[in-house]
């Protein structure tokens, strides 16, 4: 093999990737570390995996591959196995003649490169890819498989037992412990490559002659297998069974809820069983925030609207509303609220149906209607148990709005989530449960009102130069020099041409002029207006500035848009 005389730090100094000090420190780590330079760089943030690959390109003179542009063929998978090329980081890529192309992310390990030949009895070409995207590749190339082997398995053990043994097994649910199972490692694929594609939701639908998987992913569902319906109860059983649910009730509806850990992480899971004509549908909700930190700054917050976000968690007192459709992220944005006001100091306590996300430090309650409580009943306990901040999942009715209104005005600071599209409607919403207008004006310190948008995809979102009526729409001079982009498609995003969500907002802080407008009994529009004078952004305007910075495209302007206006 021809390498290069420079070293990978002079590379990546020469490249203008680092400084000589920055090496040097890199080198003074190593020492104690035993790690490679490379490695003690890319953890401390001074170079991306691309920059080390590319500067190995230029040691080693072997290319460079951007797997996310690469189109994996399912057939390889059969000939590599799956528990070889997980402990070797070898993804294979291109097979012609008796040559295995394969991406690699440590291209000095011979002795792999060796055991991967003996093994396909082919020649190995390496190219070098970044660690991270192999390591995706590899679950996207076997996870699917998996499921379809465990599947079939499956299909196979049944047809050689009784009825009887079969309803057994149901009914057991197949042990927990017993993880060699077919079902139960079905059950586990789909979950885990849920979690790998940052999914929302997982439906598991009984058809007539078929079990359809679908995933939520960026607010759309996506088809994941359709399958034998002979899985069907099987499935259903297993779900249940995890799920703390009765798993021979099948008339009625059920709830339960999961916690899956994978990769080091924590996942929860809500579960709703509903009966239907074919079996029991599923739905598993993770509640867990995937790929985001509870940060307000992750949140998607314009400059001025983090600054009012800021302006109402730091008051003591008074509701602050979290609005929108379900879906829309309105529990993220309570939760993110939590973590930023929590302290030691502080007694916080909220009352959720269901709890959707565990937050260590916090006193959570989970209703429970059948036993009598509910929301009212939880918030009069809770007000006794001399708490600071409250949180109510959700305002549904009069009772609710009327404690949470009391509380506030008492001293007590309470975040809570209504249904409504836009913030100054939320005001007309409170007042038709019959909160006064006096007091909705007194208890409320702030409503956010939020909606989540697709976002192009980074790699392959097109530039093009706004038309006459784009210009128009958007409040463009015709005579501004701008760039607009649109959706392409590309693998990175499953060629839809986004990828990924951001959320746009809308805060209106209740100053003393719309307070006393409220208290007048303005109506919904002339608050709206009233709102943007005291300084509220509309949503639409939120969603414009997007557009213009290349987050998002025209046509989710017009979307998300056009009906509201």
């Amino acid at each position: 093999m021809r390498v290069s005389t420079l070293k990978i730090g002079q590379i990546l100094i020469n490249s203008g990737d680092i400084t000589e000090e920055q090496l040097e420190e890199a080198l003074q780590k190593q020492k104690t570390s035993k790690k490679r330079v490379a490695d003690i760089l890319i953890e401390d943030e001074i170079v991306t995996e691309q920059q080390v690959c590319k500067a190995l390109e230029k040691q080693l003179y072997i290319p460079y591959i951007d797997l996310d542009s690469v189109k994996l063929d399912e057939e390889l998978s059969g000939i590599l196995p799956e528990e070889m090329a997980q402990s070797k980081m070898v993804l294979p890529i291109e097979k012609e003649g008796r040559f295995l192309t394969v991406a690699v992310s440590d291209p000095l390990d011979y002795q792999g490169l060796k055991d991967i030949s003996i093994a396909t009895k082919m020649k190995v070409k390496p190219v070098i890819a970044e660690p991270s995207k192999i390591t995706a590749k590899l679950r996207e190339m076997y996870a699917a498989q998996k499921a379809i082997d465990d599947a079939k398995e499956f299909l196979s053990s049944q047809q050689t037992k009784s009825k009887a043994q079969i309803e057994a097994e149901e009914a057991a649910a197949n042990d927990a412990s017993a993880n060699d199972q077919p079902i139960i490692r079905f059950v586990n694929n789909m979950i885990e490559e849920a979690i790998f594609s940052k999914v929302s939701d997982i439906h598991i639908e009984p058809m007539e002659k078929c079990l359809r998987i679908r995933f939520r992913i960026d607010g759309k569902l996506q088809n994941y297998m359709e399958t034998s319906p002979e899985l069907i109860p099987s499935v259903t059983s297993r779900i249940k069974f995890i799920g703390n649910m009765n798993i021979a009730e099948k008339r009625i509806p059920q709830d339960g809820r999961i916690n899956y850990k994978v990769a080091g992480k924590e996942v929860d899971f809500r579960i709703s069983v509903l009966p239907s004509i074919f079996g029991e549908k599923i739905v598993m909700r993770i509640t867990t925030s995937l790929g985001m930190e509870l940060k307000k700054e992750n949140i998607g917050f314009l400059p001025e609207n983090l600054e009012k976000f800021n302006h109402l968690i730091k008051s003591n007192r008074g509701i602050i509303l979290v609005t929108g459709a379900t879906g829309s992220g309105k529990s993220t944005t309570l939760y993110t609220a939590l973590r930023e006001v929590m302290s030691e100091d502080i007694n916080i306590i909220t009352v959720e149906d269901p709890v959707e996300m565990i937050v260590p430090g916090i006193t959570q309650v989970q209703t429970n209607e059948k036993a009598g409580l509910t929301f009212a009943a939880a918030l009069r306990s809770i007000l006794r148990q001399d708490p600071d901040i409250i949180m109510i999942g959700e305002i549904r009715d009069g009772e609710t709005a009327g404690i949470a209104s009391a509380a506030a005005i008492t001293g007590h600071l309470v975040l809570s989530t209504l249904h409504t599209y836009d913030a100054p409607s939320s005001v007309a919403r409170l007042i038709d449960m019959g909160i006064e207008p006096y007091m909705v004006s007194s208890a409320l310190l702030g409503i956010i009102a939020q909606r989540l948008v697709q976002r192009l995809c980074s790699n392959c979102k097109e530039a093009y130069e706004p038309d006459e009526n784009e210009r128009k729409a958007l409040g463009i001079p015709m005579d501004e020099k701008i760039t607009l982009y649109r959706k392409c498609g590309c693998e990175k995003c499953n060629k839809k041409g986004y990828k990924g969500r951001i959320a746009v907002h809308e805060v209106m802080l209740l100053t003393t002029t719309i307070k006393r407008a409220i208290t007048s009994g303005m109506g919904t529009e002339e608050l709206r207006d009233l709102a943007i004078k005291e300084g509220m952004i509309p949503m639409k305007e939120n969603i414009r500035r997007d557009v213009l910075a290349g987050t998002t495209s025209y046509e989710i302007f017009v979307e998300t848009t056009i009906s509201n206006d």
